[in-house]
């Protein structure tokens, strides 16, 4: 209720009172006296609890009503809200039209806060979501920049909410997510932030229910989708307001020059804020000068149909340039990776300081919790096109790739499984980073070259991640997207070419004709640049044989395997990787071609081998220890089949995890083994259990979880028969 109306009633209410009471009195014939104790009793009974209320002051924007506790518990917040910056400006005015659009309608009300870049669209839903959080309504943060990010931030929002099935592709999970809102009694707010296409977001929206939806975007059209409420700069006294509160000093003129130089836009208000408190400290006027004389063009180049307001290319590059190197340096790395924010995982913990730098300037921000940094996109295109002019992006983004090198090469065997999220951040920037290579025109490519050389490399490294970790759907788009960028970048018969052309290979192979053509394709071109008896030559030959057996023609791939094991052995070293690994070939095609007694005994000579050389626990070990017990298990030893899957089984689980593919698929052969041993109960239990881990972790594309559904289902079958 306004304040107004709250004054009205309260001095109305206890006069009408008085009055009333006057009259009775003197109708009664009452005394003077009396009637002023009885009238002034009156008076003060409502009058003092009505003026107590009246001076109440009223929250803005207005209380939420508070949820119903539900069935199943869910999270308060999904996604990260961003925290509340300094000194900030919570535009009364646009926060109250937020609540009035949502609070004029009880179901289904979505609002739209439009405006250009900058004008702190995101930080006004940021402030409305944290209301809510306050008031116990739950809020999902989606970031809908990009179609890609939207559909990541949707799969979020339905995996925490239980939603989400293995199977669903991102059609299904949005509408299972509209229907999940539509279906609420409780109110809950959803904000899709940096929309940019609503067709994309319309299947999102629910027809009923009591959710909210907050979307920020830059388009207008926006409009169809619900209420607009248009965000623009700053006001002269919001602007003024905001720099006085930031800066801790008053200079009214100065700061309203200052605002008008950079058209009260807050981002641009924001970073001059910063460089304003230094340290050192630098006076409003100063600044102001250097401003107008920064010799910068300006940066931010009109888009149609949305121009960039003049000083903010300035504002950008001045605080930057007040940063010291190495916080710049920082700056140009984060501003070239992927707009999905940077762990502080992927940083060096020297460079804590530079990022701190970053944020108290204003030129990177935070998530909630800290573990992520974030750098506006107009400072990103600040940066990037400063960069650009200056020829150093090619340098920039060279210097992103060996930050991310470093980080994913550092990966051991054993840590990959329970590094993978940081491994596949890594993919993403690696992405974001061949991107901007590839933007590049092809008569420039000189200049880019070594920054290619590096984010082909690490790409190269997330996909052989991958490959060991049986994770094929994922790692076969990147290790072609490495090969045709090597070809392009090196040639065809580029020694670097050829290996990325063996990594393709080897992440194809599923028993694919494809597999075995790329190995025989790559062992021919490596045999006529590098030599028959180079190492990568024979190992090429190894794969493209052991790609026999996984096609079903064991037998071929023995005769094959020999040769090439014969080769090997004249040239190499006894304990080189690539004859141990055409060793561990060699045994698997013997078990393969119903040979499995010699397949045993060559397991056991590159188990004894493998412990000498690295140790009883290395990965690759237990392995070799899970193809014996498939050896005895082809063998009809059942018995130490089961044995040796068990002690495998359980060492995986404490060296890698329970959940590591390696684990998983020892687990999947230790139910083979039950079955084969009668055991059918406690096969039917693992088969159970391992289908229903692969397809939680891996994805039900994954051949691995394709093969361990397909065993249930004939176990079950089996089991009904007996």
């Amino acid at each position: 209720m306004p304040r107004w109306l709250k004054v009205v009633i309260a001095a109305v209410v206890p006069s009408m009172a008085g009055v009333t009471a006057w009259w009775i009195c003197a109708a009664g014939g009452l005394g003077l006296d009396i009637t002023s104790i009885v009238v002034g009793l009156v008076v003060l009974l409502p009058g003092t609890p009505l003026a107590i209320w009246a001076g109440q002051a009223e929250s803005n924007p207005g209380p939420l009503p508070a949820p119903k506790s539900d069935l199943h518990p869910m999270p308060a917040v999904i996604g990260e809200v961003p925290r509340e910056p300094k000194a900030f400006e919570p535009r009364p005015e646009l926060s109250a039209r937020v609540e009035q659009v949502f609070s004029a309608r009880q179901v289904a009300a979505v609002c739209a806060l439009a405006g250009g870049r900058g004008v702190g669209k995101t930080h006004l839903a940021a402030a409305y979501a944290r209301h809510c959080i306050e008031q116990g309504v739950p809020v999902a943060w989606l970031h809908a920049e990009t179609v890609d990010q939207l559909h990541g931030s949707v799969d979020q929002m339905a995996d925490e909410l239980g939603l989400r099935g293995d199977a669903d592709d991102a059609a299904t999970v949005a509408r299972k997510v509209r229907a999940w809102l539509q279906e609420r009694q409780e109110p809950y707010l959803v904000v899709a932030d940096n929309a940019t296409d609503p067709d994309v977001l319309a299947p999102l929206i629910p027809s009923y229910g009591r959710a909210r939806v907050l979307i920020t975007t830059n388009d207008h059209s926006f409009e169809r989708l619900g209420t607009l409420v248009t965000v623009e700069q700053f006001n002269e006294d919001e602007a003024v307001r905001y720099l006085s509160t930031r800066v801790g000093t008053r200079d009214g003129d100065g700061f309203r020059s200052l605002a008008e130089e950079l058209d009260r836009l807050p981002l641009a208000l924001a970073i001059a804020a910063a460089t304003l408190v230094g340290p050192p400290r630098l006076p409003c006027g100063a600044y102001l000068v250097r401003l107008r004389s920064t010799p910068i063009e300006v940066l931010l180049a009109r888009p149609r149909g949305e121009p960039y307001p003049r000083g903010v290319a300035q504002a950008i590059m001045l605080s930057a340039g007040e940063i010291g190197p190495a916080a710049a340096h920082l700056l140009g790395e984060l501003s070239v990776l992927s707009t999905s924010g940077v762990g502080r995982d992927l940083l060096d913990p020297r460079t804590e300081t530079a990022l701190a730098e970053l944020g108290a300037r204003s030129l990177v921000t935070f998530s909630r919790d800290d573990t992520t940094a974030f750098v506006h996109r107009l400072i990103r295109r600040a940066v990037r096109d400063q960069a650009e002019r200056d020829g150093t992006l090619a340098a920039m983004i060279e210097s992103a790739a060996r930050r991310l090198r470093v980080a994913v090469e550092d990966v051991a065997d054993q840590d990959t499984w329970r590094k993978f999220p940081m491994i596949m951040a890594v993919a993403d920037h690696a992405t974001a980073l061949w991107e901007a290579v590839e933007q590049t025109p092809d008569d420039e490519w000189a200049q880019v070259r070594a920054a290619a050389e590096v984010v082909l490399h690490v790409r190269l490294t997330v996909a052989h991640h991958l490959i060991y970790l049986n994770d094929q759907v994922r790692a076969v788009p990147i290790a072609e997207a490495v090969a045709l960028g090597r070809e392009k970048l090196l040639g065809a018969e580029h020694p670097d070419t050829l290996t990325a052309l063996h990594t393709l290979a080897h992440a194809s192979e599923d028993g694919s004709v494809q597999a075995t053509a790329l190995y025989h394709r790559a062992a021919a071109e490596r045999a006529r640049i590098l030599g028959d008896d180079h190492p990568d030559t024979l190992w090429s030959r190894a794969c493209a044989a052991f790609s026999y057996t996984k096609a079903g023609r064991a037998s071929e791939a023995v005769t094959l395997l020999d040769e090439v094991l014969a080769d090997q052995r004249r040239v190499l070293d006894p304990d080189h990787a690539a004859l141990l690994g055409a060793r561990f070939f060699q045994a698997c095609t013997k078990v393969e071609a119903g040979r499995p007694e010699e397949g045993i005994t060559l397991f056991r000579r590159l188990i004894a081998d493998h412990e000498r050389l690295f140790g009883a626990d290395h990965p690759e070990t237990w392995v070799i220890k899970g193809q014996l017990a498939r050896a005895y298990q082809a063998a009809a030893r059942t018995d130490e089949a089961v044995h040796t899957y068990e002690r495998v089984a359980e060492r995986q689980a404490t060296v890698l995890g329970a959940d590591h593919p390696d684990t998983l698929i020892t687990r999947h052969g230790l139910a083979a083994a039950y079955e084969a041993a009668g055991r059918t109960a406690e096969a039917l239990d693992e088969y159970e259990w391992v289908a229903g881990r692969f397809e939680a972790v891996m994805g039900p594309e994954q051949k691995l979880t394709k093969s361990a559904r397909d065993d249930l289902e004939r176990a079950r079958r089996t089991l009904q028969q007996r």
